[in-house]
């Protein structure tokens, strides 16, 4: 089992590359190639996607903390980058990017939940 810091560390440092990653795509993407991105600032939506992939990792920890399976924030992290990129370059409203990942993670709270009343206790 993990120590408390590396509950804590391994899920902020996915979110703080992810943003770092999605930082360099969006000033890639500026010089044309694949994905021009719309004009604006970047900020608010990797600030966005940062704080759902730390969200979303915490949760995946939680509900995998029983049985041990590492690895788990990969997964996160490649969803929220294809997110960062679709976000960077469709630019949707900030609150309807809000609101769908309420809804996703609250979906992934309940699949948590369920998979961590699944597990066997031990004494």
């Amino acid at each position: 089992m993990t120590s408390t810091s590396g509950t804590f560390l391994k899920p902020l440092g996915a979110s703080a590359a992810l943003v770092a990653l999605g930082w360099a795509a969006w000033r890639w993407a500026a010089t044309g190639m694949p994905m021009t991105p719309l004009p604006g600032s970047p900020w608010p939506y990797l600030a966005t996607w940062g704080a759902l992939c730390l969200a979303g990792c915490l949760l995946l920890r939680w509900a995998t903390a029983r049985r041990g399976a590492e690895g788990t924030d990969y997964v996160v992290g490649v969803l929220a980058f294809a997110g960062v990129r679709l976000s960077l370059a469709h630019r949707p409203e900030l609150p309807l990017l809000w609101t769908y990942a309420a809804v996703a993670l609250a979906a992934g709270a309940v699949a948590a939940g369920l998979l961590w009343w699944r597990t066997p206790r031990r004494a």
